[in-house]
């Protein structure tokens, strides 16, 4: 009696398997990670958004803004940080002659979760 086979060995079905897994691994991995970039992508482009938000609060009405601070409902995980830096630029034209510039530049720094942005938006001639 002659029988055929039909069907795998439990050794075959166990390699299938092994290797599946594998390449599952691979693909989560990958998955993983790709999803952890887009999220820091999502929150660069929020943190931009809402940089240009405190902007125009700002230059609506600079006084009443708080030097530091969150959004509130808007988006509770980021913080924003408003700096002003005095700039002096001095050039000598002749022996006897200086020329100098004063500027103040503001800007906001934005950070949510990993994200950080620094967005200069106001740069005006200082006093002398």
């Amino acid at each position: 009696m002659n029988m055929k086979r039909k069907g795998f060995t439990l050794l075959e079905v166990m390699l299938a398997v092994g290797m599946f897994a594998v390449l599952g691994l691979v693909c989560l991995e990958n998955y993983l990670l790709n999803a952890s970039i887009a999220q820091k992508i999502i929150d660069d482009q929020t943190c931009a958004i809402l940089a240009k938000q405190k902007e125009f609060e700002y230059l609506q009405n600079p006084d009443a803004m708080a030097e530091s601070g969150d959004f509130g409902a808007a988006d509770p995980d980021a913080r924003y940080q408003i700096e002003s830096t005095d700039i002096t630029l001095s050039e000598t034209v002749a022996i006897d002659s200086e020329i100098t510039f004063h500027f103040v530049a503001t800007r906001i720094i934005v950070e949510k979760r990993g994200s950080r942005i620094s967005y200069p938006f106001l740069i005006k001639q200082g006093e002398d």
